[in-house]
């Protein structure tokens, strides 16, 4: 009886050991947002075994789940959420399983989609944050580079008001690339005066990867890249619409922005948008700021159908604007300019008017993309075809024949197509691998009685990448890739013999002549750059919502048409450029690493980024002096190569005082040093400082009220790049220095805005808002601005916002 019972009590020993063995597996992973790719938090996930045992798990912050000690067995799996539609399906747990799902918003919540958080993972370990719809919407009056402002680390380089583009991390123009649904944006973009060509309020997201990790994108982002996507297509049977207009005091502007989505049953889906922005000259606290108006038509359509194996999609935009430049900045002379740096109103002081004059700017840009995607065991496969075709006109002020005829002209050319591959998510180990090329064709229209200050010219580009994704474990990730561009640039350039053999290219350059036509040479250069990119980068996540990344990031930038071919007067810009065909390469390596923390049971939300980049040939456009011309004398800019560091840190943090306030601060520092010359860099952005205390309350229609503080501090590391002129004065000639170098004082801003919600019904809403810019109209003068020597700031300004969503 005795060895019967041992028996029996050691085969339930055995029993016991056999299924505690058979219940050491987990599954971790991923819930996102079906239309926007974001994680949710406060998701419940739960699993029921065959056998009637349930574990339960709920999303942090970043929407990732873990469920551990589990069964070799099937288990029913439910996942729910107030606002989303509950999913339900089985799997089978054999090993440890990493295992991603996607929500859809319930059929209220599907009117209000509001992506939320900073982070949006287009790569694993770059350093990314987002703007989202609500971000936008707020700013919907103003512009892109604006908008990208509102992020730490990125500042504004401007041409007066309407005229802006985003700086990374002390980097803009070529080398911070911009993706327009996901079409790198060919628009002349090498110009410090031309802005990116897309409608802000196209956009339902808008991301900043600072650095160059995102190689399936770019190998030549040495700032950093800037992605563009509009919403997502339905893939329900839905109709639904928003309808948003805004009035500006300062300028009496208007803005009104439509958008309407329809999906059907099967997986079609329709979206047509369209934006009218108009705005008449703007207003310093003290004057008109005349000819700075702006006029802006834009219109885009996307249709596509998404299946579970497959999609297709066509989508096109129109962007139209006309901006007029600032009058007192066509200064015509030297003289004019030390005048206007030394007096503290503009030369020219109109009457305020709606209407555009020259100087001015007008631009229209067409993008056309077809994209299809296709699932499969192994993956996903994407292939992308996008035309680009934008032409840019500037006029200056003119007479005779050619007072109504453009000074610069261009027709700008773009195809390109892309083939991307990425592993599918059953692995610990994920790849995403792609090839990429583009054609691209610069044509200056003849007629403008100005020669092209940039020429004819064919560029082919061909690039490969390759990236690896590992998950060493729930709480490390590592990423490694690399990618490699060939670029191809001929030309066709007319040079005065003069110039030619002032730039030493009679000795060096004679066999591109291909023909003599007098005062001229007709050159045609034909150059060659390959670059190689890589990345490497870890994010540890340190607990349940804190991480700490690291990226290491090499890239290599070609110069741009304008750093190699500029030749003669810029008039938008009052300047004469002078390029130089020897320029090579410039090589960035970046190293960034940033914490991100979440404090004080989720009060206290914070972000510290800390970066260091080094750039070998760093192609850098400064004053050399002036040049008389019979348009007058102007400042000559020329581009020259050094090395040059970029370093400097960003913090962006917020805490819930109580239930219902919030403080915020965005912070930002950099330092550029030019290390062959030992001064600093020309143009780098001051420290800024940005808070701001915000209100909100739920239960009463959603109301809110922000005030909100910026302050700039002066510019302290700058270079000397003065001028010493020969003016006459009284009958005499004179030496002068011109101070182009000196920046403007510190200053301090103030804005306040306030709004609230209205439930038209159950599903339609409308969100009403009020405020106030520049709340004591403060003079002031900002140090990223080129019309800095010609005007103040805007001074005060009202703004109305209402927006309707059905």
């Amino acid at each position: 009886m005795k060895k019967t019972i041992r028996v029996f009590f050691t085969f339930l020993i055995l029993l016991s050991l056999n299924s505690y063995a058979q219940c050491t597996f987990h599954i971790f992973g991923k819930i996102t947002d079906l239309h926007t790719g974001q994680g949710i938090k406060n998701i419940t996930i739960q699993l029921l075994s065959s056998k009637g045992n349930e574990l339960t798990s709920i999303t942090d912050s970043f929407g990732e789940y873990a469920i551990s000690n589990l069964c070799q067995d099937k288990y029913l799996v439910k996942i729910s959420h107030r606002e989303y539609i509950t999913k339900t399906l089985e799997i089978i747990i054999k090993s440890n399983l990493n295992q991603d799902f996607s929500l859809e918003h319930n059929e209220k919540e599907l009117q209000q989609i509001i992506t939320i958080g900073k982070s949006l993972e287009k790569t694993k370990t770059s350093i990314e944050n987002k703007l989202s719809k609500n971000q936008i919407n707020e700013l919907s009056g103003t512009n892109l580079g604006i908008a990208l402002s509102t992020i730490a680390g990125v500042s504004i380089l401007r041409t007066g008001n309407n005229i802006a583009k985003p700086i990374i991390h002390g980097l803009h123009s070529s080398r911070v690339p911009i993706f327009n649904n996901a079409i790198r944006q060919e628009d002349q973009q090498w110009g410090v005066e031309h802005a990116p060509d897309i409608d802000l309020n196209l956009a339902n997201s808008i991301s900043i990867i600072k650095g160059a990790g995102a190689l399936q994108y770019a190998g030549d982002a040495t700032g950093g890249i800037v992605l563009v996507e509009p919403k997502k297509l339905y893939a329900k049977d839905t109709l639904t619409g928003s309808l948003l207009t805004s009035y500006v005091s300062n300028g009496k502007g208007e803005n009104i922005t439509a958008q309407l989505d329809k999906g059907w049953k099967k997986g079609w889906a329709l979206r047509l948008q369209g934006t009218y922005k108009r705005s008449g000259d703007l207003m310093a606290p003290d004057y008109v700021m005349s000819n700075t108006g702006l006029k802006e038509n834009d219109f885009s359509i996307q249709v596509g159908r998404n299946h579970s194996k497959y999609g297709v999609e066509l989508f096109y935009s129109y962007f139209g604007s006309e901006i007029g430049i600032l009058k007192a900045a066509l200064i015509g002379n030297l003289e004019n300019l030390l005048n206007a740096i030394n007096n503290k109103q503009p030369l020219v002081i109109d009457d305020f008017t709606m209407k555009i004059n020259s100087p001015k700017q007008k631009i229209q840009h067409n993008l056309f993309k077809f994209n299809t995607h296709y699932n499969f065991s192994l993956g996903k496969l994407s292939l992308v075809y996008g035309y680009q075709f934008n032409n840019r006109k500037e006029y200056d002020i003119r007479r005779s024949e050619f007072a109504n005829k453009a000074s610069l002209n261009l027709d700008l050319t773009t195809h390109t197509v892309n083939l991307d591959f990425e592993s599918s998510n059953g692995t610990k180990l994920r790849t995403k691998l792609g090839s990429s090329y583009s054609y691209q064709e610069n044509f200056p229209n003849a007629g403008t009685g100005v020669s092209p200050l940039i020429p004819f010219y064919e560029k082919n580009n061909y690039s490969f990448y390759w990236i690896e994704y590992f998950n060493i474990n729930k709480e490390l990730v590592i990423e490694g890739g690399i990618r490699f561009d060939h670029q191809k640039i001929d030309a066709l350039k007319f040079y005065k013999k003069s110039r030619w053999a002032s730039l030493g290219y009679d000795k060096k350059y004679s066999k591109k002549i291909i023909k003599d036509t007098g005062l001229n040479y007709l050159v045609n250069p034909v150059l060659t750059y390959e670059g190689f990119a890589s990345t490497l980068g870890a994010k540890l996540k340190l607990g349940n919502s804190d991480n700490i990344t690291f990226n290491y990031s090499l890239s290599s930038r070609a110069p741009n048409p304008s750093e190699l071919f500029s030749d003669g007067l810029h008039h938008s810009a009052a300047s004469i450029d002078l390029g130089d065909l020897e320029l090579k390469n410039e090589k960035s390596s970046k190293i960034m690493t940033t914490y991100r923390g979440n404090w004080l049971n989720n009060k206290l939300n914070f972000e510290l980024t800390v970066y260091y980049n080094y750039i070998n040939d760093f192609i850098n456009s400064i004053p050399i002096g002036a040049e008389y011309t019979i348009r007058g004398a102007f400042p000559v800019w020329q581009y020259q190569q050094t090395n040059a560091k970029i370093y400097g840190t960003d913090l962006m943090a917020d805490y819930q005082l109580a239930a219902q306030f919030k403080f915020s601060t965005n912070f930002s520092y950099l330092r550029g040093k030019d290390i062959k010359n030992n001064s600093s860099l020309i143009s780098m952005p001051p420290l800024q400082w940005v808070n701001s205390i915000e209100y909100r309350n739920s239960k009463w229609k959603n109301y809110f009220a922000k005030f909100t503080s910026t302050s700039v501090l002066k510019q302290a590391h700058y270079p000397n790049y003065n001028l010493e002129i020969d003016i006459v004065k009284n009958g005499v000639m004179t030496s002068e220095t011109l101070d182009i170098s000196s920046p403007p004082a510190a200053y301090q801003l103030f804005d306040f805005v306030t709004g609230f919600s209205l439930n038209i019904s159950t599903i339609n809403l409308m969100n009403i808002s009020l405020g106030i810019r520049n709340i004591f109209n403060t003079t002031y003068r900002d140090y990223m601005n080129r019309l800095r020597y010609y005007t103040d700031e805007t001074g005060r300004s009202f703004l109305l916002k209402i927006q309707y969503n059905f």
